[in-house]
């Protein structure tokens, strides 16, 4: 074929679900070009073409510098979003994405003065008109010329945009119009949508499913449905390759299990989605110290340190710290998990008996081989500004009402006796977490996300005149 795609890489995660998946392996198998621009350091980068042994092309992402007026219009719009979709859903926890800055005074200033602004904006035209205002506004910024220059110079026929939340992309967009070169971005979360967290225009979506599908249509009504895609998630396609399966005493040995007991894995939050999260891990601790069987797995979110659940490990012996195999850069965009990490979480899920979270996406992991999850449901600690019962009422966990998708522990006094019930009988509990996961992903083993989103762009680039098309396979 000999078409080249550019894939737009802005932190690690792109590296986990693209660069890992066999994506990339079927594209070069079709004789398409990979050419990628990243915000990854040379490294990371010598260590994935060691890691796949596929040949791409690749360079430094442009670096991009947002004036105040057009950050004022981006935050503007966002809070309008934010309490447009909290208003349209009836779900005030929605605006509580509306992180509030505390430590530094002119910034929160400014902050205010965005939030007073998106209060006024009375309809959702409003709200598009900030967001092409700012549209206009990257036209006369240097970056839409720079990326005008570099797109002109790489000669992409494609564009793949492998997350959607970073907002300095929208020139590259617009360059890419301009130049008439189609792009696509995919949808990097089941929470995404609702938190008004798509910054840029493509021409083409792609999501993890016909819920997600919905969502875009509810969220940004403007975007036509016939360009928002279903191709699942590279991230779930790792569970159905059995080569990465470790035996358990493989596993035990790795780490220094006893293989006779049962292990039970408690997945950390970092400190924003669950700022009790080490007193959660000591609830767990007491709950099962007295069962001699049973050992804990903690693993912390990867870009966060072990730091301040240390003392709650020193404390009890029947808790096993498994750290994520993620390296850590200079910055937090260069944060970015080996290849080892993705066959440890795999591992995890297959060996551990449940896994117990702050409402963690792990339970999907965990959904794929029939083991359910505790949503740890009560206030540990009260403090006046966090509480589960905000948490829990967050959208995207609409997505399981009415089903038995998830275990609610939600008095800390029957902890005990509910994790007990679980390790004598787990086959009973969060019976419809495998409905509830079809309806979030569409990952199938005979239909990889990976084999779905190759055989788009592939479609994408034979038909270039699908790209005007209103019509597309889906």
């Amino acid at each position: 074929m000999g078409k080249k795609i550019l894939f737009i890489i802005p932190d690690g995660i792109g590296i986990r679900n693209y660069l890992y998946s066999d994506l990339f392996s079927k594209l070069h198998e079709e004789g398409v070009q990979i050419y990628l621009l990243h915000n990854l350091e040379s490294r990371i980068i010598d260590y994935v073409k060691e890691e796949k042994n596929i040949p791409f092309g690749e360079e430094p992402l442009r670096k991009v510098r947002e004036t105040r007026f057009q950050q004022f219009l981006r935050e503007t719009s966002t809070y309008g979003r934010l309490k447009y979709n909290a208003d349209l859903k009836q779900n005030p926890t929605i605006l509580t994405n509306w992180f509030k800055i505390k430590n530094n005074p002119i910034k929160r200033a400014f902050q205010k003065i965005t939030e007073i602004a998106g209060n006024t904006i009375s309809s959702y035209e409003g709200i598009k008109y900030l967001e092409e205002t700012n549209r206009l506004k990257w036209k006369r910024n240097p970056a839409f010329d720079g990326f005008k220059s570099d797109l002109s110079r790489i000669q992409p026929d494609f564009i793949f945009i492998t997350h959607q939340r970073v907002s300095n992309l929208e020139p590259l967009c617009l360059a890419a119009s301009d130049l008439n070169i189609p792009t696509l971005t995919a949808i990097f979360s089941w929470d995404n949508l609702p938190k008004a967290r798509l910054p840029l225009r493509t021409d083409w979506y792609a999501v993890w499913s016909d819920y997600m599908k919905v969502e875009m249509s509810d969220y940004y009504p403007e975007i036509p449905q016939n360009k928002v895609v279903v191709v699942g998630t590279p991230q779930f396609d790792f569970h159905f390759n059995k080569d990465l399966i470790q035996s358990r005493e493989e596993f035990a040995n790795e780490f220094g299990l006893d293989v006779s007991k049962k292990w039970v894995l408690f997945s950390g939050d970092d400190e924003l989605t669950s700022p009790h999260d080490p007193a959660y891990l000591e609830d767990v601790a007491h709950a099962l110290e007295d069962n001699s069987d049973v050992t804990i797995l903690f693993r912390q979110v990867p870009v966060c340190t072990v730091a301040r659940y240390q003392k709650i490990l020193d404390q009890f012996d029947n808790i096993v710290h498994i750290p994520p195999k993620w390296k850590k850069g200079e910055h937090w965009m260069s944060f970015y998990p080996l290849f080892d990490d993705v066959k440890l979480l795999m591992n995890l899920c297959f060996h551990c008996e449940f896994s117990v979270n702050i409402g963690s996406t792990i339970g999907l992991d965990f959904s794929y081989f029939e083991k359910p999850t505790v949503f740890l449901a009560y206030d540990a600690i009260h403090d006046g500004e966090w509480t589960t019962d905000t948490v829990y009422q967050f959208q995207h966990f609409k997505s399981f009402m009415g089903m038995d998708a998830v275990v609610f522990a939600k008095e800390k006094t029957q902890l005990k006796q509910l994790l007990e019930q679980l390790l004598q009988k787990p086959e009973d509990f969060a019976t419809q977490k495998g409905k509830w996961r079809d309806k979030i992903a569409s990952n199938r083993p005979d239909n990889l996300s990976s084999t779905q989103i190759s055989k788009l762009l592939i479609t994408l680039l034979e038909n270039e005149s699908i790209f005007r098309e209103t019509e597309l396979i889906n």
